[in-house]
């Protein structure tokens, strides 16, 4: 059957009750028994293959059920930050969280309600409505692991270098909301993300790496230092740095180069772009004498092979 002549709503999702309102109900359950649609949630459907979506799409639509299921319905925290967009580093929760519509919170069904706190705003993306981006923010820090509340903060904390685009909050008004929210469950949560936060993290392998080398036990390194290239006289920032034991590194791989390349508009080839970043590595190696130590996600995620190529370059652990 053609999918395209049933009505679906946002998040490619197929809600029975706008088959119904125009008529069409007869060729949804068709489709539904031909096996090329399958139920999300009670009345909405969505197209088969819907387990083989990444986890963080899979939560999106079951969000997007939800709003189909709940008119006015208002998204907070972890389901906040998949529909605002922000990055999500480690697990991902099957239950979508909304705000309560009364006194107390509840989690029935999938679904996880929690109190309204006073001066909570809220904004329209993709056509539904989430808590403000401070308050995503907050909730996700208060009930989601440290290292995937962490990640979200600083991408929504980054300030790129170049270019007009600012950050998309500060610390400082994530801080006074914190404040203004005292006392409640899981500050302490809060306040331990909240410490750790930065706006130079340039991607979430950034964030990860980070938590790795403090829980591996190595120095806490300088971030984004700028070494001035002795041929080029630019600037080369550095990912982290430890100048007192002659070591800086770097959390990328080929991807964040060419990922950058392609949003700056840059037009040079793959071949190019690594050969470029190869001539700025001895660069950085002529003016600093320093030795670097390269790694990527999967270096991190592992978190062994992270602590190897540290230990190599020479970075000594401290516990």
């Amino acid at each position: 059957m053609d999918l395209d002549a049933l009505p679906r709503g946002p998040g490619d999702v197929f809600p029975s009750a706008r088959a119904r309102s125009i008529g069409v109900s007869a060729s949804l359950l068709t489709a539904r028994d031909a096996g090329e649609l399958v139920v999300v949630r009670r009345g909405v459907y969505v197209p088969t293959g819907f387990d083989e979506l990444p986890a963080v799409e899979q939560h999106r639509t079951r969000a997007f059920a939800v709003a189909h299921q709940r008119p006015g319905v208002v998204f907070a925290g972890f389901t906040a930050a998949v529909l605002q967009g922000m990055p999500v580093v480690g697990g991902v929760p099957r239950e979508v969280v909304v705000l309560a519509t009364k006194k107390s919170g509840r989690r029935r069904n999938g679904v996880v309600e929690i109190v309204r706190r006073v001066g909570t705003h809220v904004m329209t993306a993709d056509g539904v409505t989430t808590t403000s981006r401070i308050d995503t923010l907050l909730e996700v820090a208060r009930t989601r692991p440290l290292l995937t509340a962490l990640a979200i903060v600083d991408a929504e904390l980054y300030r790129p270098r170049f270019g007009e685009a600012g950050a998309k909050c500060t610390l400082e008004e994530l801080r006074q909301a914190f404040a203004a929210m005292l006392p409640f469950p899981g500050s302490r949560r809060v306040a331990a993300v909240l410490d750790r936060a930065t706006h130079l993290a340039e991607t979430p392998l950034e964030t990860l790496s980070r938590v790795r080398i403090d829980e591996l036990g190595f120095p806490q390194p300088e971030l984004q230092r700028s070494v001035q290239r002795p041929r080029s006289g630019s600037l080369a920032f550095l990912d982290f740095a430890w100048p007192e034991h002659g070591v800086w590194g770097e959390a990328d791989g080929d991807g964040k180069y060419l990922g950058n390349a392609r949003r700056n508009g840059d037009l040079r080839s793959a071949a190019e772009i690594v050969r470029d970043e190869k001539a700025r590595e001895n660069e950085v190696r002529a003016a600093t004498r320093w030795a670097c130590a390269r790694w990527e996600w999967a270096d991190a995620w592992k978190s062994g092979p992270l602590r190897d190529i540290l230990l190599e370059a020479g970075l000594p652990r401290l516990r």
